[in-house]
């Protein structure tokens, strides 16, 4: 697939099937290229914790339980929900505490997982980078084995491609002011 191509059809995929399942291996292949992402000093400041199609029922029951408190309906929807794609990864990124390293750091990891979504892309299945506010709760971080030093930069859903979904206008088409 032609580079310019993938980058405007790139789309994040919100429905999901509850039949599919993921090649684990191909997908653990893109996982190494995206790791070719540039990243200040070679630090490579990602960790992903994958959550296959069988963990699933299990990691989401604890996770809605940790982020819906005494809210049975929003643990239901969520359990639903994520049940449906055929694996999951928690992002999590190393924190550096000097301000200037932490920063690029930050920048790594988007450049990373943006290279994995094209490659989920290219390989002809869907993606969709979350991140929903408990990710923040120390629940969370002690359910995914979280280390003190990192932070959670989201969930990625991998699941079947979408084509339905449209490519949106992008509504800002004046980035550059000249000096």
């Amino acid at each position: 697939m032609e580079l310019k191509k993938a980058i405007i059809e790139r789309r994040s995929v919100k429905k999901y099937d509850y039949e599919m399942y993921i090649d684990e291996e191909k997908l653990f292949s893109l996982v190494d290229l995206a790791t070719y992402a540039p990243n200040h000093g070679m630090r490579e400041p990602w960790r992903l914790v994958y959550i296959n199609k069988k963990q699933i029922p299990e990691f989401a029951e604890k996770v809605a339980q940790s982020a819906f408190v005494n809210d049975p309906a929003k643990q239901e929807k969520y359990i639903n929900k994520v049940t449906k794609v055929g694996g999951m990864f928690v992002i999590l990124s190393k924190r550096d505490s000097r301000q200037k390293e932490n920063l690029e750091n930050q920048m790594a990891i988007g450049a990373f997982i943006q290279n994995l979504m094209l490659l989920i892309h290219d390989e002809g299945m869907g993606s969709c980078w979350k991140t929903p506010e408990f990710i923040f709760k120390p629940t969370f971080r002690k359910i995914v084995g979280v280390n003190d030093d990192e932070d959670v930069n989201g969930f990625l859903y991998v699941t079947e491609k979408d084509t339905s979904v449209n490519v949106m206008t992008r509504k800002n088409n004046s980035l550059i002011t000249e000096w």
